[in-house]
């Protein structure tokens, strides 16, 4: 009599069924077979794979990017098209100012209104249509036409948003009349004479040099004592004479003279003589202010 093989525990406990049991790992996850086909062969279920196209992860994230420098891109080539073609942000105004000046006495003077010929001379040389866009206006240029205007000593062009250019001016100031070639020229401090007249203005000075101009040193004799004068001194001043830089004399209205000497010590100079004058005399010496005569 043939003995039959004894069942493990377990398979007693599945009743002797031919089921198997099996366990997953340490998770205890089940995993089901299917019962064997007649072949033979046991095969669990598995599910049906993924087959999508999924988009990697940089790419979905550059696409913010993207969008975002075409759109700067856009508008700053929009701003570009409208700043530098179109007139929507062109010249519509010039505005001309006068910045501080320096006045005959060498003190700073605030700037204010032009003189209406110099603002007409200026406007005529800065010479812009209306409508040319801002930003394609050479500021160097305009600022070069208007410093050849000869009442202009300095001057400064900028831009106004969104539609002026502004000029702002230093004008020359007048403080002496010089005769040069035949003809009288108002001169500013500098000693530059830059603009003919036919006769000389009421409360300037007339001055007599050989040579007047910039860097003459008779001239800057002579601009340096004007300077020191005062303002009630000025008008009994009709004329200032400087063969070199050593001897300055001034021709008072009255016909008397004085010798100034060199233009040293002129702020002293200027203090002693008004006392001076008082005395009786046709010319007063003021060359060494410590030490003044009287004839």
């Amino acid at each position: 009599m043939t003995r039959l093989p004894r069942l493990s525990r377990e398979a007693r406990k599945d009743g002797g069924s031919g089921r198997s049991r099996s366990t997953g790992g340490r998770s205890g996850a089940k995993a089901t077979t299917k019962a064997a086909p007649a072949g033979g062969v046991l095969t669990a279920d598995r599910p049906a794979p993924d087959v999508r196209p999924r988009r990697a992860p940089q790419q979905v994230r550059r696409w913010p990017w993207i969008l975002g420098a075409a759109l700067t891109a856009t508008l700053l080539v929009a701003a570009g098209v409208v700043i530098f073609f179109t007139p929507l942000l062109g010249l519509r105004s010039v505005v001309i100012t006068a910045g501080s000046i320096t006045g005959a006495d060498g003190a700073a003077v605030a700037g204010g209104t032009l003189d209406p010929s110099l603002d007409a001379a200026v406007r005529a040389v800065v010479d812009v249509p209306d409508g040319t866009p801002l930003a394609r206006i050479d500021l160097g240029g305009i600022a070069e036409r208007v410093r050849d205007v000869p009442q202009v000593d300095a001057v400064s062009v900028g831009r106004s948003w969104p539609n002026a250019v502004t000029v702002t001016i230093t004008p020359r100031v007048p403080v002496a009349v010089t005769s040069a070639n035949g003809q009288l020229w108002l001169m500013d401090r500098q000693g530059v004479a830059y603009l003919p007249v036919a006769a000389a203005p009421a409360g300037l000075v007339t001055l007599k040099l050989a040579t007047p101009g910039p860097g003459d040193p008779a001239t800057e004799a002579a601009m340096t004592v004007i300077e020191s004068f005062t303002d009630s001194f000025r008008g009994q001043v009709a004329a200032v004479s400087a063969r070199t830089a050593y001897d300055v004399q001034l021709t008072l209205t009255d016909g008397r003279t004085v010798v100034w000497g060199g233009a040293d010590q002129s702020a002293r100079k200027m203090q002693v003589l008004p006392t001076l004058l008082e005395q009786k005399g046709s010319q007063y010496d003021v060359t060494d202010p410590s030490l003044v005569s009287v004839r």
